[in-house]
């Protein structure tokens, strides 16, 4: 099967998040293509793991052993989403669609589903040439557009890789950090009556005003503070505003939903002490728990999985480089279980989630023969990483 005809195979099988389109079952969830990667292993011999992260909602792990099939070698894994988001104005967006320059277009074909691919295609090619020296896994993961159960499910209790690539688009560039995401509620609270009353009342919606304004000065404040190489600056923005049942009442009400994405190295505490005080002199308001959290991650680039994966990127690519990303991924998760981790992947991520999602042409063979690659460059034992490491360290 080539490239094009499995990643039609995945566009043509609806997999929207639940959360993103709770009324449309028959196009929600990922049980469906999660079957359909099943059965393409088994017909293969390879060995598939099924969790159930949610009710109907499974994550799937192919694992592929050792060419010497020594039980404890080191494990490397792929990890790919199986969820879309919804696009609303996307023309047929379960239906491969070929621009003239050989560009595909379709729901989810950059995230993740030309990832899936690749992911796919570099573990067949491994099984062909009878493995690599390290366990070899895919792990296709559920909800990861809005609360990432799938992943949460797997680590670190059913797998713990020695090194994970999380895949995203990144035009075959090899991602070294990106941000983190916390989101608040803020409350505000006011005394409802007829508009009639005015004075009698008080209106919540003015009160969550004080509260914008101040929120967009600091937001202005986060970004001039560029401080990472890769990532530049934090950012904060209000994402929803809700207040008010009708024109003729004074609302004693209004709630403000705010994302904060965190540097690696910034802890949720800490971007609640900041946010605090740039609120205070606000008047009273009510702060919830994080409503959504994920990690930021960074790899240190001198690691020697970070400088495998940049070389092997760079044989289809000579201009390959390291980069961030503004967004979050899974690669959140692993880094927070200590697993050395890049996002690489075929498409760009800044396309998703918009009626211009694309994928380049030869991009999914391009990042299933650099996967490959590494897993046959991947050391027998993590060991030898350890003592690079202690070499770099003594020649600084």
């Amino acid at each position: 099967m080539t490239s094009l005809e499995l990643l039609r195979k995945l566009v043509a099988i609806a997999s929207v998040n639940p959360h993103c389109l709770a009324r449309h079952p028959e196009l929600t969830g990922e049980k469906r293509i999660v079957d359909f990667l099943e059965r393409l292993a088994q017909d293969r011999g390879i060995r598939a793991i099924r969790v159930e992260s949610e009710p109907e909602r499974p994550t799937l792990l192919l694992e592929l052993p050792a060419k010497n099939h020594t039980p404890d070698a080191p494990l490397l894994a792929c990890f790919a989403h199986t969820d879309t988001v919804w696009v609303p104005e996307l023309p047929s967006p379960f239906e491969l669609r070929e621009a003239q320059d050989g560009t595909l277009h379709a729901l989810g074909v950059t995230d993740d589903k030309g990832s899936i691919a690749a992911a796919l295609l570099a573990l067949f090619a491994l099984q062909e040439r009878g493995g690599a020296p390290c366990r070899f896994m895919t792990v296709f993961t559920c909800d990861e557009e809005a609360g990432f159960a799938g992943i949460d499910s797997v680590l670190p209790e059913c797998i713990r890789p020695d090194a994970a690539i999380v895949m995203e688009g990144t035009r075959l560039d090899v991602v070294t950090a990106h941000k983190g995401t916390v989101r608040w509620r803020i409350t505000s609270r006011g005394v409802s009556v007829h508009s009639s009353l005015v004075p009698q009342g008080e209106n919540a919606i003015y009160k969550s005003a004080a509260l914008v304004l101040a929120l967009e000065r600091f937001s202005r404040e986060l970004i001039a503070c560029a401080c990472h190489r890769r990532l530049s600056h934090p950012t904060l923005n209000v994402g929803t505003i809700r207040g008010g049942t009708q024109p003729n009442s004074v609302p004693d009400r209004c709630e403000i939903v705010i994302d904060r994405r965190l540097l690696p190295g910034e802890t949720v505490e800490q971007a609640e002490r900041e946010l605090r005080n740039a609120l205070s002199g606000c008047g009273d308001y009510e702060l919830s728990e994080p409503t959504f959290f994920t990690a930021p991650f960074e790899l240190d680039e001198t690691h020697p999985f970070a400088v495998l994966m940049l070389e092997k990127a760079r044989i289809g690519n000579p201009a390959a480089c390291f980069r961030g990303l503004s967004c979050s991924t899974e690669a959140g998760s692993t880094a927070a279980c200590g697993i050395p981790t890049v996002v690489f992947g075929p498409g760009d991520v800044a396309t998703a989630h918009s009626v211009d999602e694309a994928l380049p042409p030869g991009e999914i063979d391009r990042a299933a023969q650099i996967i490959t690659e590494a897993a046959l460059s991947f050391p027998a034992s993590t060991a030898s990483w350890n003592s690079k490491q202690k070499e770099g360290s003594h020649a600084e």
